[in-house]
């Protein structure tokens, strides 16, 4: 990297060396590349950096440097890498500048959402990149903010083709994002000898080879920061006294060799250098305020640089090395570091831009040595802002800090309940049970334990097993009053009708409703109401349900979504979904996806994510469908919910197999069962073998669908189920008995079919029944019939079902021609929908009827990616590529990057042939 030795003698370090050349070269090409160097403290990481730094003539450097004290502060560390590129911010699509600018504290706008703000730290690094490659430096990342390490972590996964290189430094043992995110890393050691001896005699003259030498080199492992401290004190008999026969942490050693240079310091150098240790900010001036406060001279600090313990270039105040800076807080005793908090409290008073208020609020809570309202209010002032700011963890250690500091039961309450509700929203949902959980037994407070009630119930209804929960809520419910009771018994019918327990689910439902029709707060009444009607579509009661709905539209549509439970939004979603009212469910759905998105509520943002996912694949928007259960199944693996998880997959599992993917659809079926095994989900399981039943069906594995969808529906009466749009199995289950000469049998599921329609009658119930009342009597009236049902319904595949049996009862018929335009109708539909096996199907009828289909070439069938998808189903949309960047939270080069894999993958050359190969809803905006 230099021309001559570095003071670390870093030039021993060849891959190292090739490694960071290699990254800054490639980005000078237009290529984007990310390294995470990390090791144990002193070995070298920052100087690395440096001369990364150092050697990046003509790019645009982007630095930030974690900083202990600052780790409580929301968005510090971003705020510092782009002050840089700031003026580029208006330039963003104007979604990502309003979500930047309010988390860096330059406007006050709603919560950004988290995705949105990455996204925008993304094209803020790709706009910067569009003219001069780009170098983002980021030290002792370990100490960064979890916020900027949210967005920062986003950007630095989607980089691909921009001209950003990227170069982050971490402490080992720190528990770092940056080396636990899937990220390149480089982990370095210790010097080799050679290189170790030459870097000592820099200081001490320690021959190499000797044994002061060997005994350095053995306790210091080679660590080059160790080496430099240690060597002058080698004749200091209190070091040899201390000389172990293997290597020592480095980092202890060193905070010793520091605290030694720090304690030969005078008085008022010991007091500054606590303050400025203990400062979230390293402006001198505020530094220089506080020692003001305490009578010391600001001409200290001069006196600090020459002692090579602080650097002061720039108007800032910098210690030479972190472990300086955790020597001078730590020597210190703790009256003296709450005398320095106080006072930088008091140079932040005058000072009221939010960031000042978030510090002062810190240092007030650190100045406190009992309980202290002043400090506890405003640093729950501070939560609510970083929840604001969609900076959770921030958000959750400032409210458990502002309960600690209260001396009110209510209050400290109050805080619990908050920093609980926030830990919910972050996917933590164990630390969220705890703090409800203290939240109750702090206060009486019947406000608070119903929030505290209302919490845990939601947390167990997407983390344990369905059944287990339902018993559990009903439980805690008992002696409640009704305010707190009711969130309990609705989340308790939730878990049953997972579970597969209608009839318990509905008794529980009439329970909650009884008790909130007492109460005061209509929401209860409404989510009571809504959980009730739920269970009424499950147990076939279609039309109790839709009135229920309808006489709460108005409570579902102008509620927001985060403030009811998860189970009365995402069930609501569904019973509209049952009930045919597609763009009602969906816009519930996404405007329910766009608030949890917002703040980053990741628990709440899977069953939104599931359920709108089955509502587009009902509609036939099946790349849609593909995209948001992929999204919702890798979430909920992520934060632990197995059963949405499930769910999810069963989604997927539904198109693999229509389209003939078997590999795909048995791979998450396997991957289904194993997260549903043990667990009671009997309303969810059932799904996974609906489509393993279509798979065999299509794939002319008539006998084993016909076994599998005859048990699938054994199970089904079992549960109670009567309601036939749930599963939509038993029309496949018709056509398989025929198709395996089992007339009876057809007959009998017919039967069963037609009754539950007659009771709660449906557009697709209509429509297949006639359909599957065409093939089982022989009736071409049923046929017509089914297809004017299907006029009514958004759902092509169904009705290409029916054309396809149509076609094929008419060929029978000896009407050829006839038979033509239903089977051509069909065909057309499964080659956008991409449905193979049903391709084969049509057109083997089609040759049958006489009419020559085009040879279509044999290939294996083209898959796109989950992110090809998305980005082909927007394209197609109209968007531009800079929409759909944004979007997708991605670069516009990324984008191009995808878009010419489609192109190639797909064989067309231009969008218009693109939308003409993919099954979308092109009418819908995204």
């Amino acid at each position: 990297m230099t021309s001559g030795p570095g003071r670390y003698g870093l030039l021993a370090r060849a891959e190292e060396q090739d490694r960071l050349q290699r990254l800054l070269a490639d980005a000078r090409r237009g290529r984007s590349g990310v390294l995470v160097l990390h090791g144990e403290p002193g070995i070298g990481k920052s100087a690395l950096l440096e001369e990364v730094v150092a050697e990046s003539a003509g790019m645009t450097v982007l630095r930030a440097t974690g900083i202990e004290m600052e780790a409580e502060l929301a968005f510090a560390g971003l705020g510092e890498l782009v002050r840089p590129v700031e003026r580029l911010i208006d330039r963003l699509p104007s979604v990502q500048a309003r979500a930047l600018r309010t988390a860096l504290s330059l406007e006050e706008a709603h919560t950004p959402d988290r995705l949105t703000l990455g996204a925008a730290t993304l094209t803020l690094l790709t706009d910067a990149a569009a003219t001069t490659p780009v170098l983002v430096a980021v030290d002792d990342a370990h100490w960064m903010d979890e916020a900027s390490a949210h967005a920062l972590l986003f950007a630095l996964r989607r980089l691909q083709a921009e001209a950003v290189a990227v170069l982050v430094t971490a402490r080992d043992g720190e528990g770092c994002r940056f080396t636990e995110a899937g990220l390149p890393t480089l982990a370095l050691t210790g010097l080799e000898p050679a290189a170790a001896a030459a870097l000592v005699q820099r200081v001490a003259d320690v021959p190499a080879g000797s044994e002061p030498f060997e005994r350095l080199y053995r306790e210091t492992a080679g660590n080059p920061l160790a080496l430099l401290e240690a060597a002058p004190a080698l004749r200091n008999s209190a070091w040899a006294a201390q000389a172990p026969d293997g290597p020592l942490p480095v980092g202890p050693r060193l905070t010793a060799a520091y605290s030694a240079r720090l304690a030969a310091l005078p008085e008022p150098s010991r007091r500054a250098v606590t303050v400025a240790a203990a400062g979230y900010t390293e402006e001198a001036a505020v530094l220089v305020a506080a020692l003001h406060d305490l009578a010391v001279d600001g001409g200290v600090l001069q006196a600090l640089e020459a002692a090579k313990v602080i650097d002061l270039s720039g108007g800032m105040v910098r210690f030479v090395h972190p472990l300086l800076r955790a020597a001078a807080y730590h020597m210190a005793g703790p009256e003296r570091r709450r005398e320095a908090h106080r006072a930088l409290a008091g140079a932040l008073t005058d000072r009221h831009g939010p960031v000042d208020r978030d510090q002062r609020s810190w240092h007030l809570a650190a100045a406190a040595a009992a309980p202290d309202l002043i400090a506890a209010s405003a640093l729950a002032d501070t939560a609510a802002r970083a929840r604001d700011r969609g900076a959770l963890p921030a958000a959750l250690r400032a409210y458990e800090r502002a309960a600690d500091l209260t001396s009110s039961p209510v209050d400290r309450g109050r805080y619990l309940l908050a920093a609980a509700e926030v830990a919910q929203l972050a996917g933590r949902g164990d630390q969220a049970l705890a703090l409800a959980e203290a939240a109750t037994n702090t206060t009486d407070d019947s406000t608070v334990r119903a929030g505290a009630s209302g919490l845990r119930s939601q947390v167990l209804l997407v983390r344990q097993s369905p059944r287990r929960v339902h018993d559990q809520l009903v439980d805690m419910a008992v002696g409640l009053e009704a305010s707190q009771a009711v969130p309990l018994l609705v989340a308790a019918a939730g878990a049953a009708c997972m579970g597969g327990a209608i009839l318990q689910a509905r008794v529980t439902a009439d329970r909650a409703s009884a008790l909130a029709r007492n109460g005061e707060a209509a929401v209860f009444d409404h989510s009571a109401a809504v959980m009730r009607a739920h269970t009424m579509m499950l147990a076939g009661e279609r039309r109790e349900a839709a009135a229920v709905f309808s006489s709460c539209e108005e409570f579902l549509t102008a509620t927001d979504p985060l403030s009811i439970g998860v189970e009365v939004t995402s069930f609501s979603a569904m019973d509209l979904m049952w009930l045919e009212r597609f763009p009602a469910a969906r816009t519930l759905l996404e405007r329910a996806v766009r608030s949890a998105r917002r703040i980053g509520a990741s628990e709440r943002l899977v069953p939104y994510l599931t359920v709108l996912a089955d509502t587009q694949l009902r509609t036939g928007c099946w790349d849609d469908a593909y995209a948001l259960a992929s999204e919702g199944a890798t979430l909920a693996g992520e934060i632990g919910q197995p059963v949405l998880q499930a769910y999810a997959i069963s989604t997927l599992a539904r198109i693999e197999a229509a389209q003939g993917r078997a590999a795909e659809c048995i791979e998450h079926a396997r991957q289904f069962r194993g997260l549903l095994e043990g667990r009671g989900a009997e309303l969810v399981s059932p799904y996974m073998q609906a489509a393993l039943g279509l798979l065999d069906l299509g794939t002319g594995k008539d006998s084993e669908a016909a076994a599998r969808l005859y048990d699938l529906q054994q199970q089904v009466v079992a549960s109670g189920l009567r309601e036939p749009t749930v599963l939509q199995h038993q029309p496949d289950l018709i056509e398989a008995c025929l198709a395996t000469g089992d007339p009876s049998g057809a007959q009998a599921a017919l039967a069963e079919l037609v009754g539950q329609v007659q009771q709660a009658p449906s557009v697709w119930g209509n429509a297949v029944s006639a359909r599957c009342r065409g093939l089982v009597e022989a009736d071409e009236d049923a046929f017509a019939e089914a297809l004017r049902h299907h006029e009514q319904l958004p759902d092509p595949f169904a009705k290409a079902r029916t054309e396809l049996a149509y076609g094929r009862f008419l060929r029978r018929k000896r009407k050829r021609g006839a038979a033509r335009r239903p089977l051509i109708a069909a065909r057309q539909v499964f080659e956008r929908l991409r449905a193979d096996p049903w391709i084969t199907l049509a057109e083997r009828e089609l040759r049958a009827a006489g009419f020559e289909t085009p040879t279509r070439r044999s290939h294996e069938p083209v898959v796109l990616t989950e992110r090809e998808t998305q980005v082909a189903v927007l394209v197609i949309k109209g968007h531009t590529n800079r929409e759909v960047a944004a979007a997708l939270f991605l670069s516009d080069k990324t984008v191009e990057y995808h878009l010419s894999h489609i192109y190639s993958k797909l064989s067309v050359r231009s969008r218009v042939e693109l939308a003409s190969r993919l099954a979308v809803d092109t009418q819908r905006p995204a």
